[in-house]
């Protein structure tokens, strides 16, 4: 009789340029060599290609995609693998199983909630669900959404504890599992039963870039879009999508300014509907202008791959971690540099907009005038990030202190 059980595999472009399924191969301690197949034999690393799952409807064998890396994959296979248990396992006592193929398992659940989140152009808010998504799963027995249990939101809480996690983070990624079960479609009171409430935690001021953070990142850029991109977030504080969404029209060289205003070609509009016009310094306009000389047929000043393609970048944040991590700048460890990509938690697109606003508030711009330029609808959003200032700000003012 034919082998049943299920297997993981790898999609991978070979040698010879062939596209072949290959099995994995797993490490002495039961895990996953990232990118790693076996081939003819011998162990061979194929970066290019995607993890797959090899199952059975019936005598019917189906092959299932999976998105994402070896983590990812894993926790796929050891649902399915449970699956299988659970079958074999009723088959002992005569109970015949029907399996329902259209119903979702909560990595595909999950999956579809991340998607979401992408396809509203929340690219930061989807990254941190994917990075909470493997982590539960990875800890979580349970296949289905109707199968969890309090006890395993707990259990997700006291691994995170165990691997070192900021109290911030694990309240931050209770939020995300909570979010996902809202979406998910669990009632109030089932969802008050599971995720229970959100742990906390002593919050701190919004993070913002050092000096010498920016003066090595910037240098490290080589690509012209790269240095525009990412000096536009820092000296306007735009969020994501308003920076994506600019179209030249809104950039007026006359009076220095970028303007957020809806976007109907990308179906975009501001957040709180809030137009405004943010002035630039003469240097970053003069930049502006001579890229757009050198793109004059583009309606976007920041479009897909580095500005060719008019079609809103969706992907900057993975970006700005690629350049971080090349650049030497990852921690080295937070669970973003532990992962399988090694892309640091401390390096993320809405740091340069807290940096922006905090650099205003110490040069003595007002609070209200730091309100309008940011776009926030109240003073209290403005006021968190009013930070003391840096212990050799402070030493200079002491020191010309005339105290007698």
């Amino acid at each position: 009789m034919a082998n049943r059980s299920v297997a993981l595999y790898r999609y991978v472009k070979t040698k010879s340029g062939a596209w072949k399924r290959l099995p994995v191969v797993m490490s002495a301690n039961g895990r996953l060599k990232a990118d790693v197949v076996l081939e003819d034999g011998v162990e061979v690393a194929y970066p290019v290609g995607h993890y797959v799952l090899r199952r059975y409807e019936g005598s019917k064998t189906v092959w299932v995609t999976i998105e994402g890396g070896s983590n990812v994959a894993m926790a796929e296979l050891r649902a399915a693998q449970k699956k299988q248990q659970a079958i074999a396992q009723a088959k002992t006592v005569g109970v015949q199983v029907v399996e329902d193929f259209s119903r979702k398992t909560l990595r595909q659940l999950f999956d579809v909630f991340v998607q979401a989140a992408e396809d509203r152009g929340s690219d930061e808010a989807a990254e941190l669900y994917r990075y909470t998504a493997d982590e539960f799963l990875m800890g979580c027995t349970k296949t289905y959404l109707e199968e969890l249990e309090h006890a395993d939101v707990a259990r997700f809480h006291g691994a995170m504890r165990k691997a070192g996690r900021s109290d911030r983070t694990i309240s931050n990624r209770h939020s995300h599992l909570r979010s996902f079960l809202v979406f998910a479609g669990l009632d109030r009171d089932k969802l008050k039963a599971i995720a229970g409430p959100t742990p906390r935690y002593e919050k701190a001021l919004p993070e913002v870039y050092s000096q010498e953070e920016l003066d090595m990142f910037f240098q490290s850029l080589e690509e012209e879009y790269d240095q525009l991109v990412f000096d536009v977030f820092l000296q306007t504080g735009f969020r994501e999508r308003e920076l994506t969404h600019l179209m030249w029209p809104r950039v007026s060289e006359k009076n220095l300014t970028l303007m957020v205003r809806s976007n109907t070609i990308w179906k975009f509009k501001p957040k709180d509907s809030e137009q405004r016009e943010v002035p630039v310094t003469r240097g970053l306009m003069d930049r502006l202008m001579a890229y757009k000389e050198r793109h004059p047929k583009a309606k976007l000043v920041f479009g897909k791959r580095g500005g060719e393609v008019d079609e809103p970048e969706g992907h900057l944040l993975r970006r700005l971690k690629i350049k971080a991590k090349y650049a030497g700048l990852n921690c080295g460890v937070c669970a973003g540099c532990c992962a399988e990509r090694k892309e640091c938690e401390h390096w993320y697109l809405h740091k340069f907009r807290a940096t922006y606003i905090t650099t205003l508030l110490r040069n003595g711009m007002d609070v209200r005038t730091v309100m309008k330029l940011s776009g926030h609808s109240d003073l209290e959003s403005v006021l968190r990030y009013i930070r003391p200032a840096e212990d050799h700000e402070i030493r200079a003012k002491i020191a010309e202190i005339k105290w007698r």
